[in-house]
């Protein structure tokens, strides 16, 4: 207990650094540029952020504790709320909850095509402004679907759940987290996370399978950060001193 007590404290300080790591220099504040130039060093740093602080202390500490196992095989510390999932949703598996997502990403987008801005946060500063940093969209996307999901889905609820005794309470605090993490993007932002990850955390749950949760996190962000700002019509041309 006292090692997994250890390696919860770890984890909420990697959180914390991450989170205000700006105030002491730790990580810069998004940069200042004039419009159409292309932030390479910041979507590189944005990357890499999630890499390290989600990604890597996550191996780190469940690989600590001789738990890397549960990256593949449901925890059973968290069985319980697994069953209240099943119970309320039932066992057709997880696809409908991912279709149900995927339906509201389509939606959204068909709206920003007509020209309806459909957003719940302020996400300007990991949103590509020009079509040579689409690329780096790809990229923030699928490292946020797999480094937030073991992170978040994973080893927060896990740790809590053994500490405090109880799986739903690990959820909970999960998810809390999850939606503090992204504050940036102000309280609307915090709200949309917060039921994001909710539904990420059912897909989870239902599903049995990390790898489900880590798809339709993906998929959500590659529509907000790749799909959206090329269907509005928005992207500036990159700037020669880019």
């Amino acid at each position: 207990m006292i090692a997994v007590g250890a390696a919860l404290a770890v984890a909420l300080a990697s959180l914390a650094l991450l989170l205000h790591g700006a105030r002491i220099g730790y990580w810069p504040r998004p940069p200042a540029v004039a419009p159409g130039t292309v932030r390479h060093r910041w979507f590189a740093r944005l990357a890499l952020r999630a890499l390290v602080h989600f990604g890597a202390v996550t191996v780190l500490l469940l690989a600590a504790l001789g738990r890397l196992d549960a990256v593949a095989r449901f925890p059973p510390e968290l069985l319980s709320v697994r069953a209240l999932a099943v119970a309320w949703i039932g066992q057709p598996g997880w696809e409908p909850l991912a279709l149900g997502a995927l339906g509201g990403v389509v939606i959204a987008t068909v709206l920003e095509r007509r020209g309806r801005r459909v957003t719940l946060g302020d996400l300007r500063a990991v949103t590509p402004v020009c079509r040579a940093e689409l690329g780096w969209g790809v990229l923030l996307a699928i490292t946020a679907g797999v480094a937030e999901e073991l992170f978040f889905r994973l080893l927060l609820p896990l740790l809590i759940a053994i500490v405090s005794g109880s799986a739903l309470v690990g959820f909970a605090g999960a998810t809390a987290a999850f939606g503090y993490a992204h504050r940036y993007q102000g309280w609307r932002g915090v709200l949309g996370t917060v039921i994001a990850g909710v539904l990420l955390a059912l897909v989870y749950l239902v599903s049995g399978r990390l790898w489900a949760a880590m798809l339709v996190h993906a998929a959500i962000d590659l529509n907000g950060l790749v799909l959206r700002p090329v269907l509005s019509g928005k992207l500036a041309k990159p700037s020669l001193r880019g």
